[in-house]
């Protein structure tokens, strides 16, 4: 049944066109989940004749499980099927909005990591590799330990991947779960929510204790989070209420300074007329004018006194925008990582599922197969691809080059009238059917 199934997939019933011709060049190559890009922004400055890098969005960045890239200062852009050219100048057009910046800037964006590449079906070793450039279908199994060859107590082997693969699941299931929680306590600080509430499909999971646990956890560090920062604010705003007072306190003192002032200079002016018409002594003109003296400089103290005030309180203001800013730029950086982790997840629990009906279903079949059958094999290669318009298949050769995210199905069919083969190596030929890619 499996040799007429693979004869039929390679009489036309996949897509055929050579893998060869399938794949772009390099710059054509066009951004998916679990690909890290290596990004630099640089701005050209006129009017001090130097360029100037943007070392907050400098680095390495990973593209989530939606094709988004989550960016400092710019946030969320979208690079799923863009080439790293759209993507540097879609990265230089929000910097230039964001910013407000009066030139876009130059935005350098690279490979820095290409998404892996899955082999499945009658290998040593499914699972994911990574990828690297002018990477062919055979050096593909070769990375995945080559053709499969059924060992001695296979049965048993298998019985423990089953169980190994089945509590991987479960753990996989547990930590997603808490991460799916974080996620929501990171999105609701990011609109600086007040309320932190879970949806359904988290609350009907709270019998789990593990689940229970990350739902009380992170509530808790919400309100530790939301409540120091608010106190940090509150103590700031006291403090320019404090100063306020202070400053209406030190405006009043001037009111009664330029009173004094007033007084003082009318008695100098009397005794300065007096002084002229002899009726008065020059000593205590002086005197009087020593006092004006003094008094307008007690009043310049209080003026510098006053505006030193209003600079605390521009300090105060700078300071809670800063407190504000930092806790987005970290907040940010904490929901990149959980996007990333939980991609991840969700890679590892359907290559541990793969796994699981491998041992379970596939594999105990193919370990019969090679018992029972002496024909010799021709490997036979499938390459699942994403395209625009969905998952596509694509039957290659040995030579023919991969792509970053394709799934390899390796697979074999009998070849008609060949000899069998001896005892001694019917343990290294494998049967086996076209694996399925969920």
């Amino acid at each position: 049944m499996l040799h007429l199934v693979a004869r039929a997939l390679l009489a036309g019933s996949l897509f055929t066109l050579p893998l060869g011709t399938a794949a772009a060049g390099p710059d054509r190559y066009r951004l998916g989940p679990e690909d890290r890009i290596r990004l630099r922004v640089n701005e050209w400055r006129a009017a001090k004749g130097e360029s100037y890098e943007w070392t907050a969005m400098s680095g390495e960045f990973s593209v989530d499980a939606g094709g988004r890239l989550f960016l400092p200062l710019i946030g969320e852009i979208e690079a799923g099927g863009r080439t790293t050219e759209e993507i540097a100048l879609a990265i230089g057009e929000r910097m230039q909005r964001k910013v407000g910046l009066t030139q876009r800037p130059d935005a350098s964006v690279e490979v820095s990591q290409f998404r892996p590449i899955y082999v499945v079906g009658q290998v040593d070793k499914p699972g994911a590799y990574p990828y690297r450039p002018q990477l062919t279908v055979l050096q593909a199994v070769g990375l995945a330990g080559g053709f499969y060859r059924p060992p001695e107590l296979g049965a048993m082997r298998l019985a423990r991947e089953a169980i190994s693969s089945r509590g991987d699941l479960q753990d996989i299931g547990i930590e997603r779960s808490a991460l799916m929680v974080r996620r929501v306590r990171l999105e609701l600080e990011m609109r600086d929510g007040t309320t932190l509430t879970f949806p359904d499909a988290i609350l009907s999971q709270r019998a789990v204790p593990n689940v229970a646990d990350a739902i009380r956890e992170e509530t808790a560090l919400f309100e530790a989070r939301r409540t120091a920062l608010l106190s940090q604010i509150e103590a700031l705003n006291q403090a320019k209420q404090l100063i306020a007072t202070e400053i209406a306190t030190l405006q009043a003192k001037i009111v009664s300074q330029d009173r004094q002032l007033t007084l003082a200079r009318k008695e100098l002016d009397s005794i300065a007329e007096l002084v002229q018409r002899g009726l008065s002594i020059s000593p205590r003109q002086l005197a009087l004018e020593q006092t004006v003296a003094q008094m307008e400089s007690t009043k310049l103290d209080t003026v510098l006194a006053i505006s030193r005030a209003r600079q605390d309180i521009s300090r105060n203001d700078r300071t809670i925008l800063d407190l504000k800013n930092q806790r987005q730029s970290t907040v940010l950086a904490d929901l990149r990582e959980t996007q990333t982790k939980l991609a991840k997840l969700d890679e590892r629990a359907q290559m541990t599922r793969n796994l699981l009906t491998d041992s379970e279903t596939i594999a105990p079949k193919m370990l019969d197969d090679a018992r029972s059958e002496r024909g010799r094999r021709r490997p036979v290669f499938v390459v699942v691809r994403q395209s625009p318009d969905g998952p596509r298949e694509i039957a290659t050769r040995e030579t023919d080059p991969m792509e970053p995210g394709d799934v390899l199905k390796v697979d074999g069919e009998f070849v008609d009238g060949a000899p069998p083969i001896s005892k001694a190596s019917d343990a290294t030929v494998r049967p086996g059917s076209v694996a399925s890619v969920p």
